[in-house]
């Protein structure tokens, strides 16, 4: 694996890769306990060989096994995140397991496409409530795919029962959960799946959405 790193400066960068400086070293091991539905939602995009999936968020690559297996380490995996000791992570995992097909890049997702439209999968799990200017992500995600291409999105949501601790919790770690990112994918996408989950008896939601870019 080559990574590929393209360094841009922002102080949102910074907070993410400070946030995550120490967290990193542990993330995998604890995350588990509250970030479901991740190995679902990769399911549900259908990846096959020979496709391009950008994952957006990607941290320490933990979805990478998942993705792999409708790979089967072809085609291409890019992996987008804002904070390097995450991508560290992310590039001893692809070179642990011996995957040929992944590119790094270290980068904050909303200003231009990366493969400019030629996109088969965009993947966000657990991100877009992370990412800052959340609306130019989504549009750029947008233009990432090729028409049919697939837009798969994970991630908390807030609805009247959810504990207002965790909510604030959340907030205190980056993760905003109370946006309208629902209503925007279903405006830019068509859509495929749409399901909502309580957790831990509504101590918080989450929401899975799959949709395609519609042909033009």
């Amino acid at each position: 694996m080559r990574p590929a790193y393209l360094r841009k400066g922002s102080s949102h960068r910074e907070t993410m890769t400070n946030y995550y400086k120490v967290q990193s070293s542990f993330y995998d091991s604890t995350r588990w306990t509250f970030l479901y539905g991740r190995r679902r939602i990769v399911e549900q995009l259908n990846i096959s060989p020979g496709q391009t999936v950008v994952e957006i968020g990607c941290g320490t690559g933990s979805n990478f096994s998942s993705i792999q297996k409708g790979l089967e380490n072809t085609g291409r995996l890019i992996g987008i995140d804002c904070s390097a000791p995450m991508l560290r992570k992310a590039e001893e995992r692809a070179k642990h397991k011996g995957w040929t097909n992944v590119q790094l890049l270290d980068m904050e997702y909303g200003k231009e496409p990366v493969t400019r439209g030629r996109a088969d999968v965009v993947l966000f799990s657990y991100s877009l409530s992370m990412i800052e200017d959340w609306r130019s992500a989504v549009a750029c995600a947008h233009s990432e795919l090729r028409p049919g291409g697939t837009a798969g999105v994970l991630d908390f949501s807030k609805t009247a029962n959810n504990s207002a601790w965790f909510t604030k919790w959340l907030a205190m770690n980056h993760v905003l959960a109370d946006r309208p990112h629902q209503e925007e994918l279903h405006r830019l996408f068509k859509r495929r799946t749409y399901l909502k989950y309580e957790a831990w008896a509504g101590l918080w939601s989450f929401y899975l959405f799959v949709g395609t870019r519609r042909g033009e």
